[in-house]
């Protein structure tokens, strides 16, 4: 056993925690990173050639450092904290939303001369799904003189306490730094691991101490782990990178890679260049996996085996993001992003109406649902139909997002909804647990009563009436026989059978009807979206409202309707115009000046 080993078996392991490091493109995130960081990934600082090309973020970045563990946290080792250096530009919000998804903590880090900008307030979106803690980190206080400096600092403050004010973050600590003293782009790249002179780096690591809370973490549960890269080691195998994100894992386990449906042995595994024997929920680590191609993984899930099933169909309960003013029609297809997995969704939206915000909802197979046309401004539910299938954890965190459109919304929030998964909804199950309803209504025309008859007590009246209008005239009248009809007097009555062929139907009241001939006739019924049945359905829900009806011997209420304003005038045509010109006139002028002829 080597020296390293040795070392790492008798060291107590860290309390690790994620730290999400988002902001504006050339905000100077990749340069804080920097500063901070003492140990480096394999993909760190913007290593990647086309990173170094663009001068800019293109990829998630992971580096950590350690601290002291405070006083309010419990444990023997260290504090670890993993910073995950998210890229900056609009086009790749997939990257960043994916990223935001394994984080406990975000560090927005902000310009102090331009301030707020567009992918800074889509970055605070995300922050508030993705974690409760937010550290602003105003950076590149070097630009600006010590004498105006103090000033300057806290005119920024203000500003962004002001464009905090209705989020969850408005109380969030701001900490001015500078990155790097005298160029932030000097610091970012990766091939130099010197470190440049910083301004408020001691207060900003100070401040994560303070605020550094251990998350809820499912070590109990089956091996989950988000892969974010993947190299070959020769003679050794292939080792992914992630973070951990339930369970435990130790060095000769079993795990699989679902997506390729294979199975392997974890031969050894390593946190931030150390040895370890086991890594557990929270934890970022690299796995090294014996004959595997790592030309085949980008990214994805190694996990216990049997434990990831693929998806096609979910349920997920969601909130509308109160920023996005993109459409939200219900059957509209979305960008929907489980980890580092994004992929195109169809969503419908049901539930609004029947949840209660205020209790803990759960799902009942049991109730109908009413069709929502579109997303609510509360918690609901929301089935979502993948194009392809998808692996991740049952209670996966859910993002949805329109992302078809990223020059033409690089100003605006892409980020429609988020939640929470549920639960599966696959095939043929889905029409029996969501039982999900559109309210349909057709309206026929009374075309003549039937025969007079004496009711049960006494009373004369007609009880069928022949209808119209209600059907198309080659409409086969056998698979409506038995429906419910409602007249507009109240009274309801079947569909008794077809009148000659014209589409004409009987209906057949229990008792009297005040219905007049040119009376409407209501058929109410329930269409369910998922049903593989195309029969209508009826229930006691089936009814026109009671301020709809008419009442016997009164006129039907008639709705007021304003007169549309009269169109603008306009000049009128004269057909046949021609133009000319005046040659010459003639005669002696009149003593006004004119002349009579020309």
């Amino acid at each position: 056993m080597g020296k390293k080993e040795k070392e790492a078996d008798n060291e107590p392991p860290p309390l690790n925690l994620n730290i999400g490091v988002m902001g504006h493109v050339d905000s100077g995130k990749t340069s804080l990173v920097k500063a901070l960081s003492t140990t480096l990934s394999t993909a760190s600082l913007d290593r990647a050639p086309q990173s170094q090309a663009r001068g800019i973020t293109l990829d998630l970045g992971f580096s950590s450092f350690r601290a002291p563990l405070p006083e309010h946290l419990e444990g023997d080792g260290d504090l670890q904290f993993t910073l995950v250096d998210c890229p900056g530009h609009a086009s790749l919000i997939r990257t960043i939303i994916g990223g935001a998804q394994i984080i406990d903590a975000m560090v927005l880090v902000v310009d102090i001369i331009k301030g707020v900008q567009p992918q800074t307030a889509e970055c605070l979106v995300i922050g508030e799904i993705t974690t409760h803690d937010l550290i602003i980190a105003l950076n590149k206080v070097d630009q600006i003189s010590e004498e105006e400096r103090p000033a300057a600092i806290e005119t920024a403050t203000k500003k962004l306490r002001r464009q905090l004010q209705s989020s969850k973050f408005r109380d969030a600590p701001v900490v001015a730094c500078a990155a790097c003293v005298g160029g932030e782009k000097v610091a970012a790249v990766g091939r130099s691991e010197l470190k440049s002179e910083s301004i408020g780096l001691d207060e900003l690591v100070a401040t994560l101490r303070k605020r550094a809370r251990v998350p809820k973490r499912d070590t109990d549960g089956p091996f989950f782990f988000a892969i974010d890269h993947c190299f070959p080691i020769r003679g050794q195998g292939t080792v992914v990178t992630g973070t951990a994100l339930r369970g435990q894992c130790r060095v000769g386990d079993s795990v699989e890679l679902p997506a390729l449906g294979l199975e392997k042995k974890v031969k050894s595994m390593q946190m931030f260049r150390r040895p370890a024997k086991a890594i557990r929920c929270g934890d970022r680590a690299g796995l090294c996996l014996a004959q595997l191609d790592a030309a085949a993984i980008e990214r994805g899930v190694v996990a216990a085996p049997g434990s990831v099933p693929g998806l096609t169909a979910v349920l997920a309960l969601v909130r509308k993001v109160r920023f996005f003013r993109g459409r939200t029609d219900t059957e509209r297809t979305f960008h929907v992003t489980l980890g580092h997995t994004t992929t195109v969704a169809t969503a419908y939206f049901f539930g609004a109406a029947e949840l209660n915000d205020t209790a803990v909802p759960k799902f009942d197979s049991e109730r109908e649902y009413v069709y929502q046309e579109k997303l609510e401004d509360r918690l609901q539910w929301c089935l979502l139909k993948f194009e392809a299938k998808v692996r991740c954890q049952l209670d996966a965190l859910v993002i949805g997002s329109h992302l078809e459109s990223d020059a033409a919304m690089a100003d605006a929030c892409r980020i429609a909804f988020h939640g929470r998964l549920v639960e599966r909804a696959e095939g043929d199950a889905i029409g029996e647990k969501i039982r999900l309803y559109k309210l349909k209504r057709k309206v026929g025309l009374v075309a003549k009563l039937g025969d007079p008859c004496v009711s049960t007590n006494g009373d004369m009246g007609v009880r069928d009436v022949v209808g119209k209008d209600l059907f198309a005239r080659e409409t086969n009248m056998a698979q409506f026989v038995g429906l419910r009809i409602q007249a507009e007097t109240g009274e309801v009555g079947k569909l008794s059978s077809a009148f000659g062929k014209g589409g004409k139907f009987r209906v057949q009241f229990e008792g009297p009807t005040d219905v007049q001939p040119g009376g409407r006739l209501y058929l109410v019924y329930k269409k369910y979206a998922f049903s593989s049945s195309k029969a209508l359905h009826q229930d006691d829900d089936c009814v026109v409202p009671a301020d709809e009806l008419v009442t016997p011997g009164k006129p039907p209420k008639k709705k007021v309707v304003e007169p549309p304003p009269p169109p603008p005038s306009s000049p009128k045509k004269t057909e046949d115009v021609r133009e000319g010109l005046v040659e010459r006139l003639k005669g002696d002028p009149l003593d006004s000046g004119r002349y009579r002829t020309v």
